[in-house]
């Protein structure tokens, strides 16, 4: 009979080594080499754009999913964050192409310089570039954008008929969602009701007064000029009107405990502007999920910088699995039964 310093022991060399396993498994998602992979540039303006595609190894034309990013200074991986997810699509049968950002890695230019519309017309540029390979078919090319991609979006497919559109955590108004992401944000910080209010609408002001028509020569003592023209350029943006004139298959989709966007305010808005919905015209709203779909009750944050270094770890050792559940099935399963 085993002593129970032995048993313990024994237990807890069983734990540590199915930990071991399951960490190594979500690691794994961080790691394209199963795929095939080559580098792509594309000209924009006078900027060299760089990116990477991965396809399927099996697959001679898939779909494409040409990944739009959200706001800030992203590579073509947002740091690592995107290859759990990339691994996903590709698993599944569909190619993914994302670039750095102009002025990013190895892009040249700058993204601070850009519109909406100038953000639209790059990201129908990388269409192209990628439509223009081997083995691509350009039927099969559609977008996968997240949170400002709700502004570019759009506008892309009122200019074309992508094979598909998903588009994760969109807001629709600029200026209401600035709002509603300092709400969260006081609150969060505890903040009493009637505080929050008067602040916000004293904000609003102030904010209104300075993104207006004098905007270009108006400054914001923490804000870097280059980024206070960048908002200045988008601060009345909003879709509402464009939405209905999105052409092929549509998927919104936001996490029901988004910290930054108004998930439901904003669903509902995609909901009517993109009525009669169809298999193919989808919008959803998945439970326990994150702005990035992630789970909410371990990676709820505003910003995933916020995160502490044990969540950090936490989200490397759980790989696509740190997606809230059914999720990220439910993106590739819609993609490859709607597409064109």
């Amino acid at each position: 009979m085993r002593k129970p310093i032995e048993y313990l022991v024994s237990v807890i060399l069983f734990v540590g080594i199915g930990i071991a396993f399951v960490m190594a498994d979500g690691l794994s998602d961080f790691d394209l080499a199963e795929h095939r992979i080559s580098d792509v540039s594309f000209e924009f303006g006078d900027a060299i754009l760089s990116g990477t595609l991965v396809l399927p190894m099996n697959i001679k034309s898939p779909p494409i999913a040409l990944i739009v990013h959200g706001d800030g200074a992203q590579d073509r991986f947002s740091n690592g964050g995107y290859l759990a997810l990339i691994n996903t699509l590709v698993d599944a049968g569909i190619g993914v192409f994302s670039w750095d950002k102009a002025g990013v890695g190895a892009s040249s230019g700058n993204w601070l310089d850009q519109t909406m519309d100038d953000r639209a017309d790059e990201a129908l540029a990388a269409m192209q570039a990628i439509s223009a390979r081997d083995n691509i078919n350009v039927d099969q090319i559609g977008f996968l954008g997240f949170s400002q991609a709700g502004w570019v979006l759009p506008r892309v497919a009122n200019r074309t008929a992508p094979a598909f559109t998903v588009i994760v955590g969109a807001a629709v108004s600029w200026r209401d969602q600035g709002t509603h992401y300092n709400r969260i944000r006081m609150t969060l910080a505890g903040a009493a009701e009637p505080e929050i209010e008067q602040r916000l609408a004293e904000r609003l002001r102030q904010n209104d007064a300075i993104f207006g028509s004098s905007a270009a020569s108006a400054s914001i003592a923490d804000m870097a000029p280059a980024r206070f023209r960048f908002v200045a350029g988008a601060y009345w943006e909003d879709s509402t009107e464009i939405i209905s004139g999105m052409k092929g298959p549509v998927l919104a989709i936001w996490g029901e405990e988004d910290l930054n966007v108004d998930a439901r305010s904003d669903s509902q808005i995609f909901r009517t502007q993109l009525m009669p919905l169809t298999d193919n015209r989808q919008i959803l709203v998945v439970p326990n999920a994150t702005h990035g779909l992630l789970r909410a009750n371990l990676f709820n944050y505003q910003l995933s910088s916020e995160w502490p270094r044990f969540l950090q770890y936490t989200f490397l050792g759980m790989g696509r699995n740190a997606y809230a559940p059914q999720s990220l099935k439910q993106i590739t399963r819609w993609i490859l039964t709607t597409k064109k």
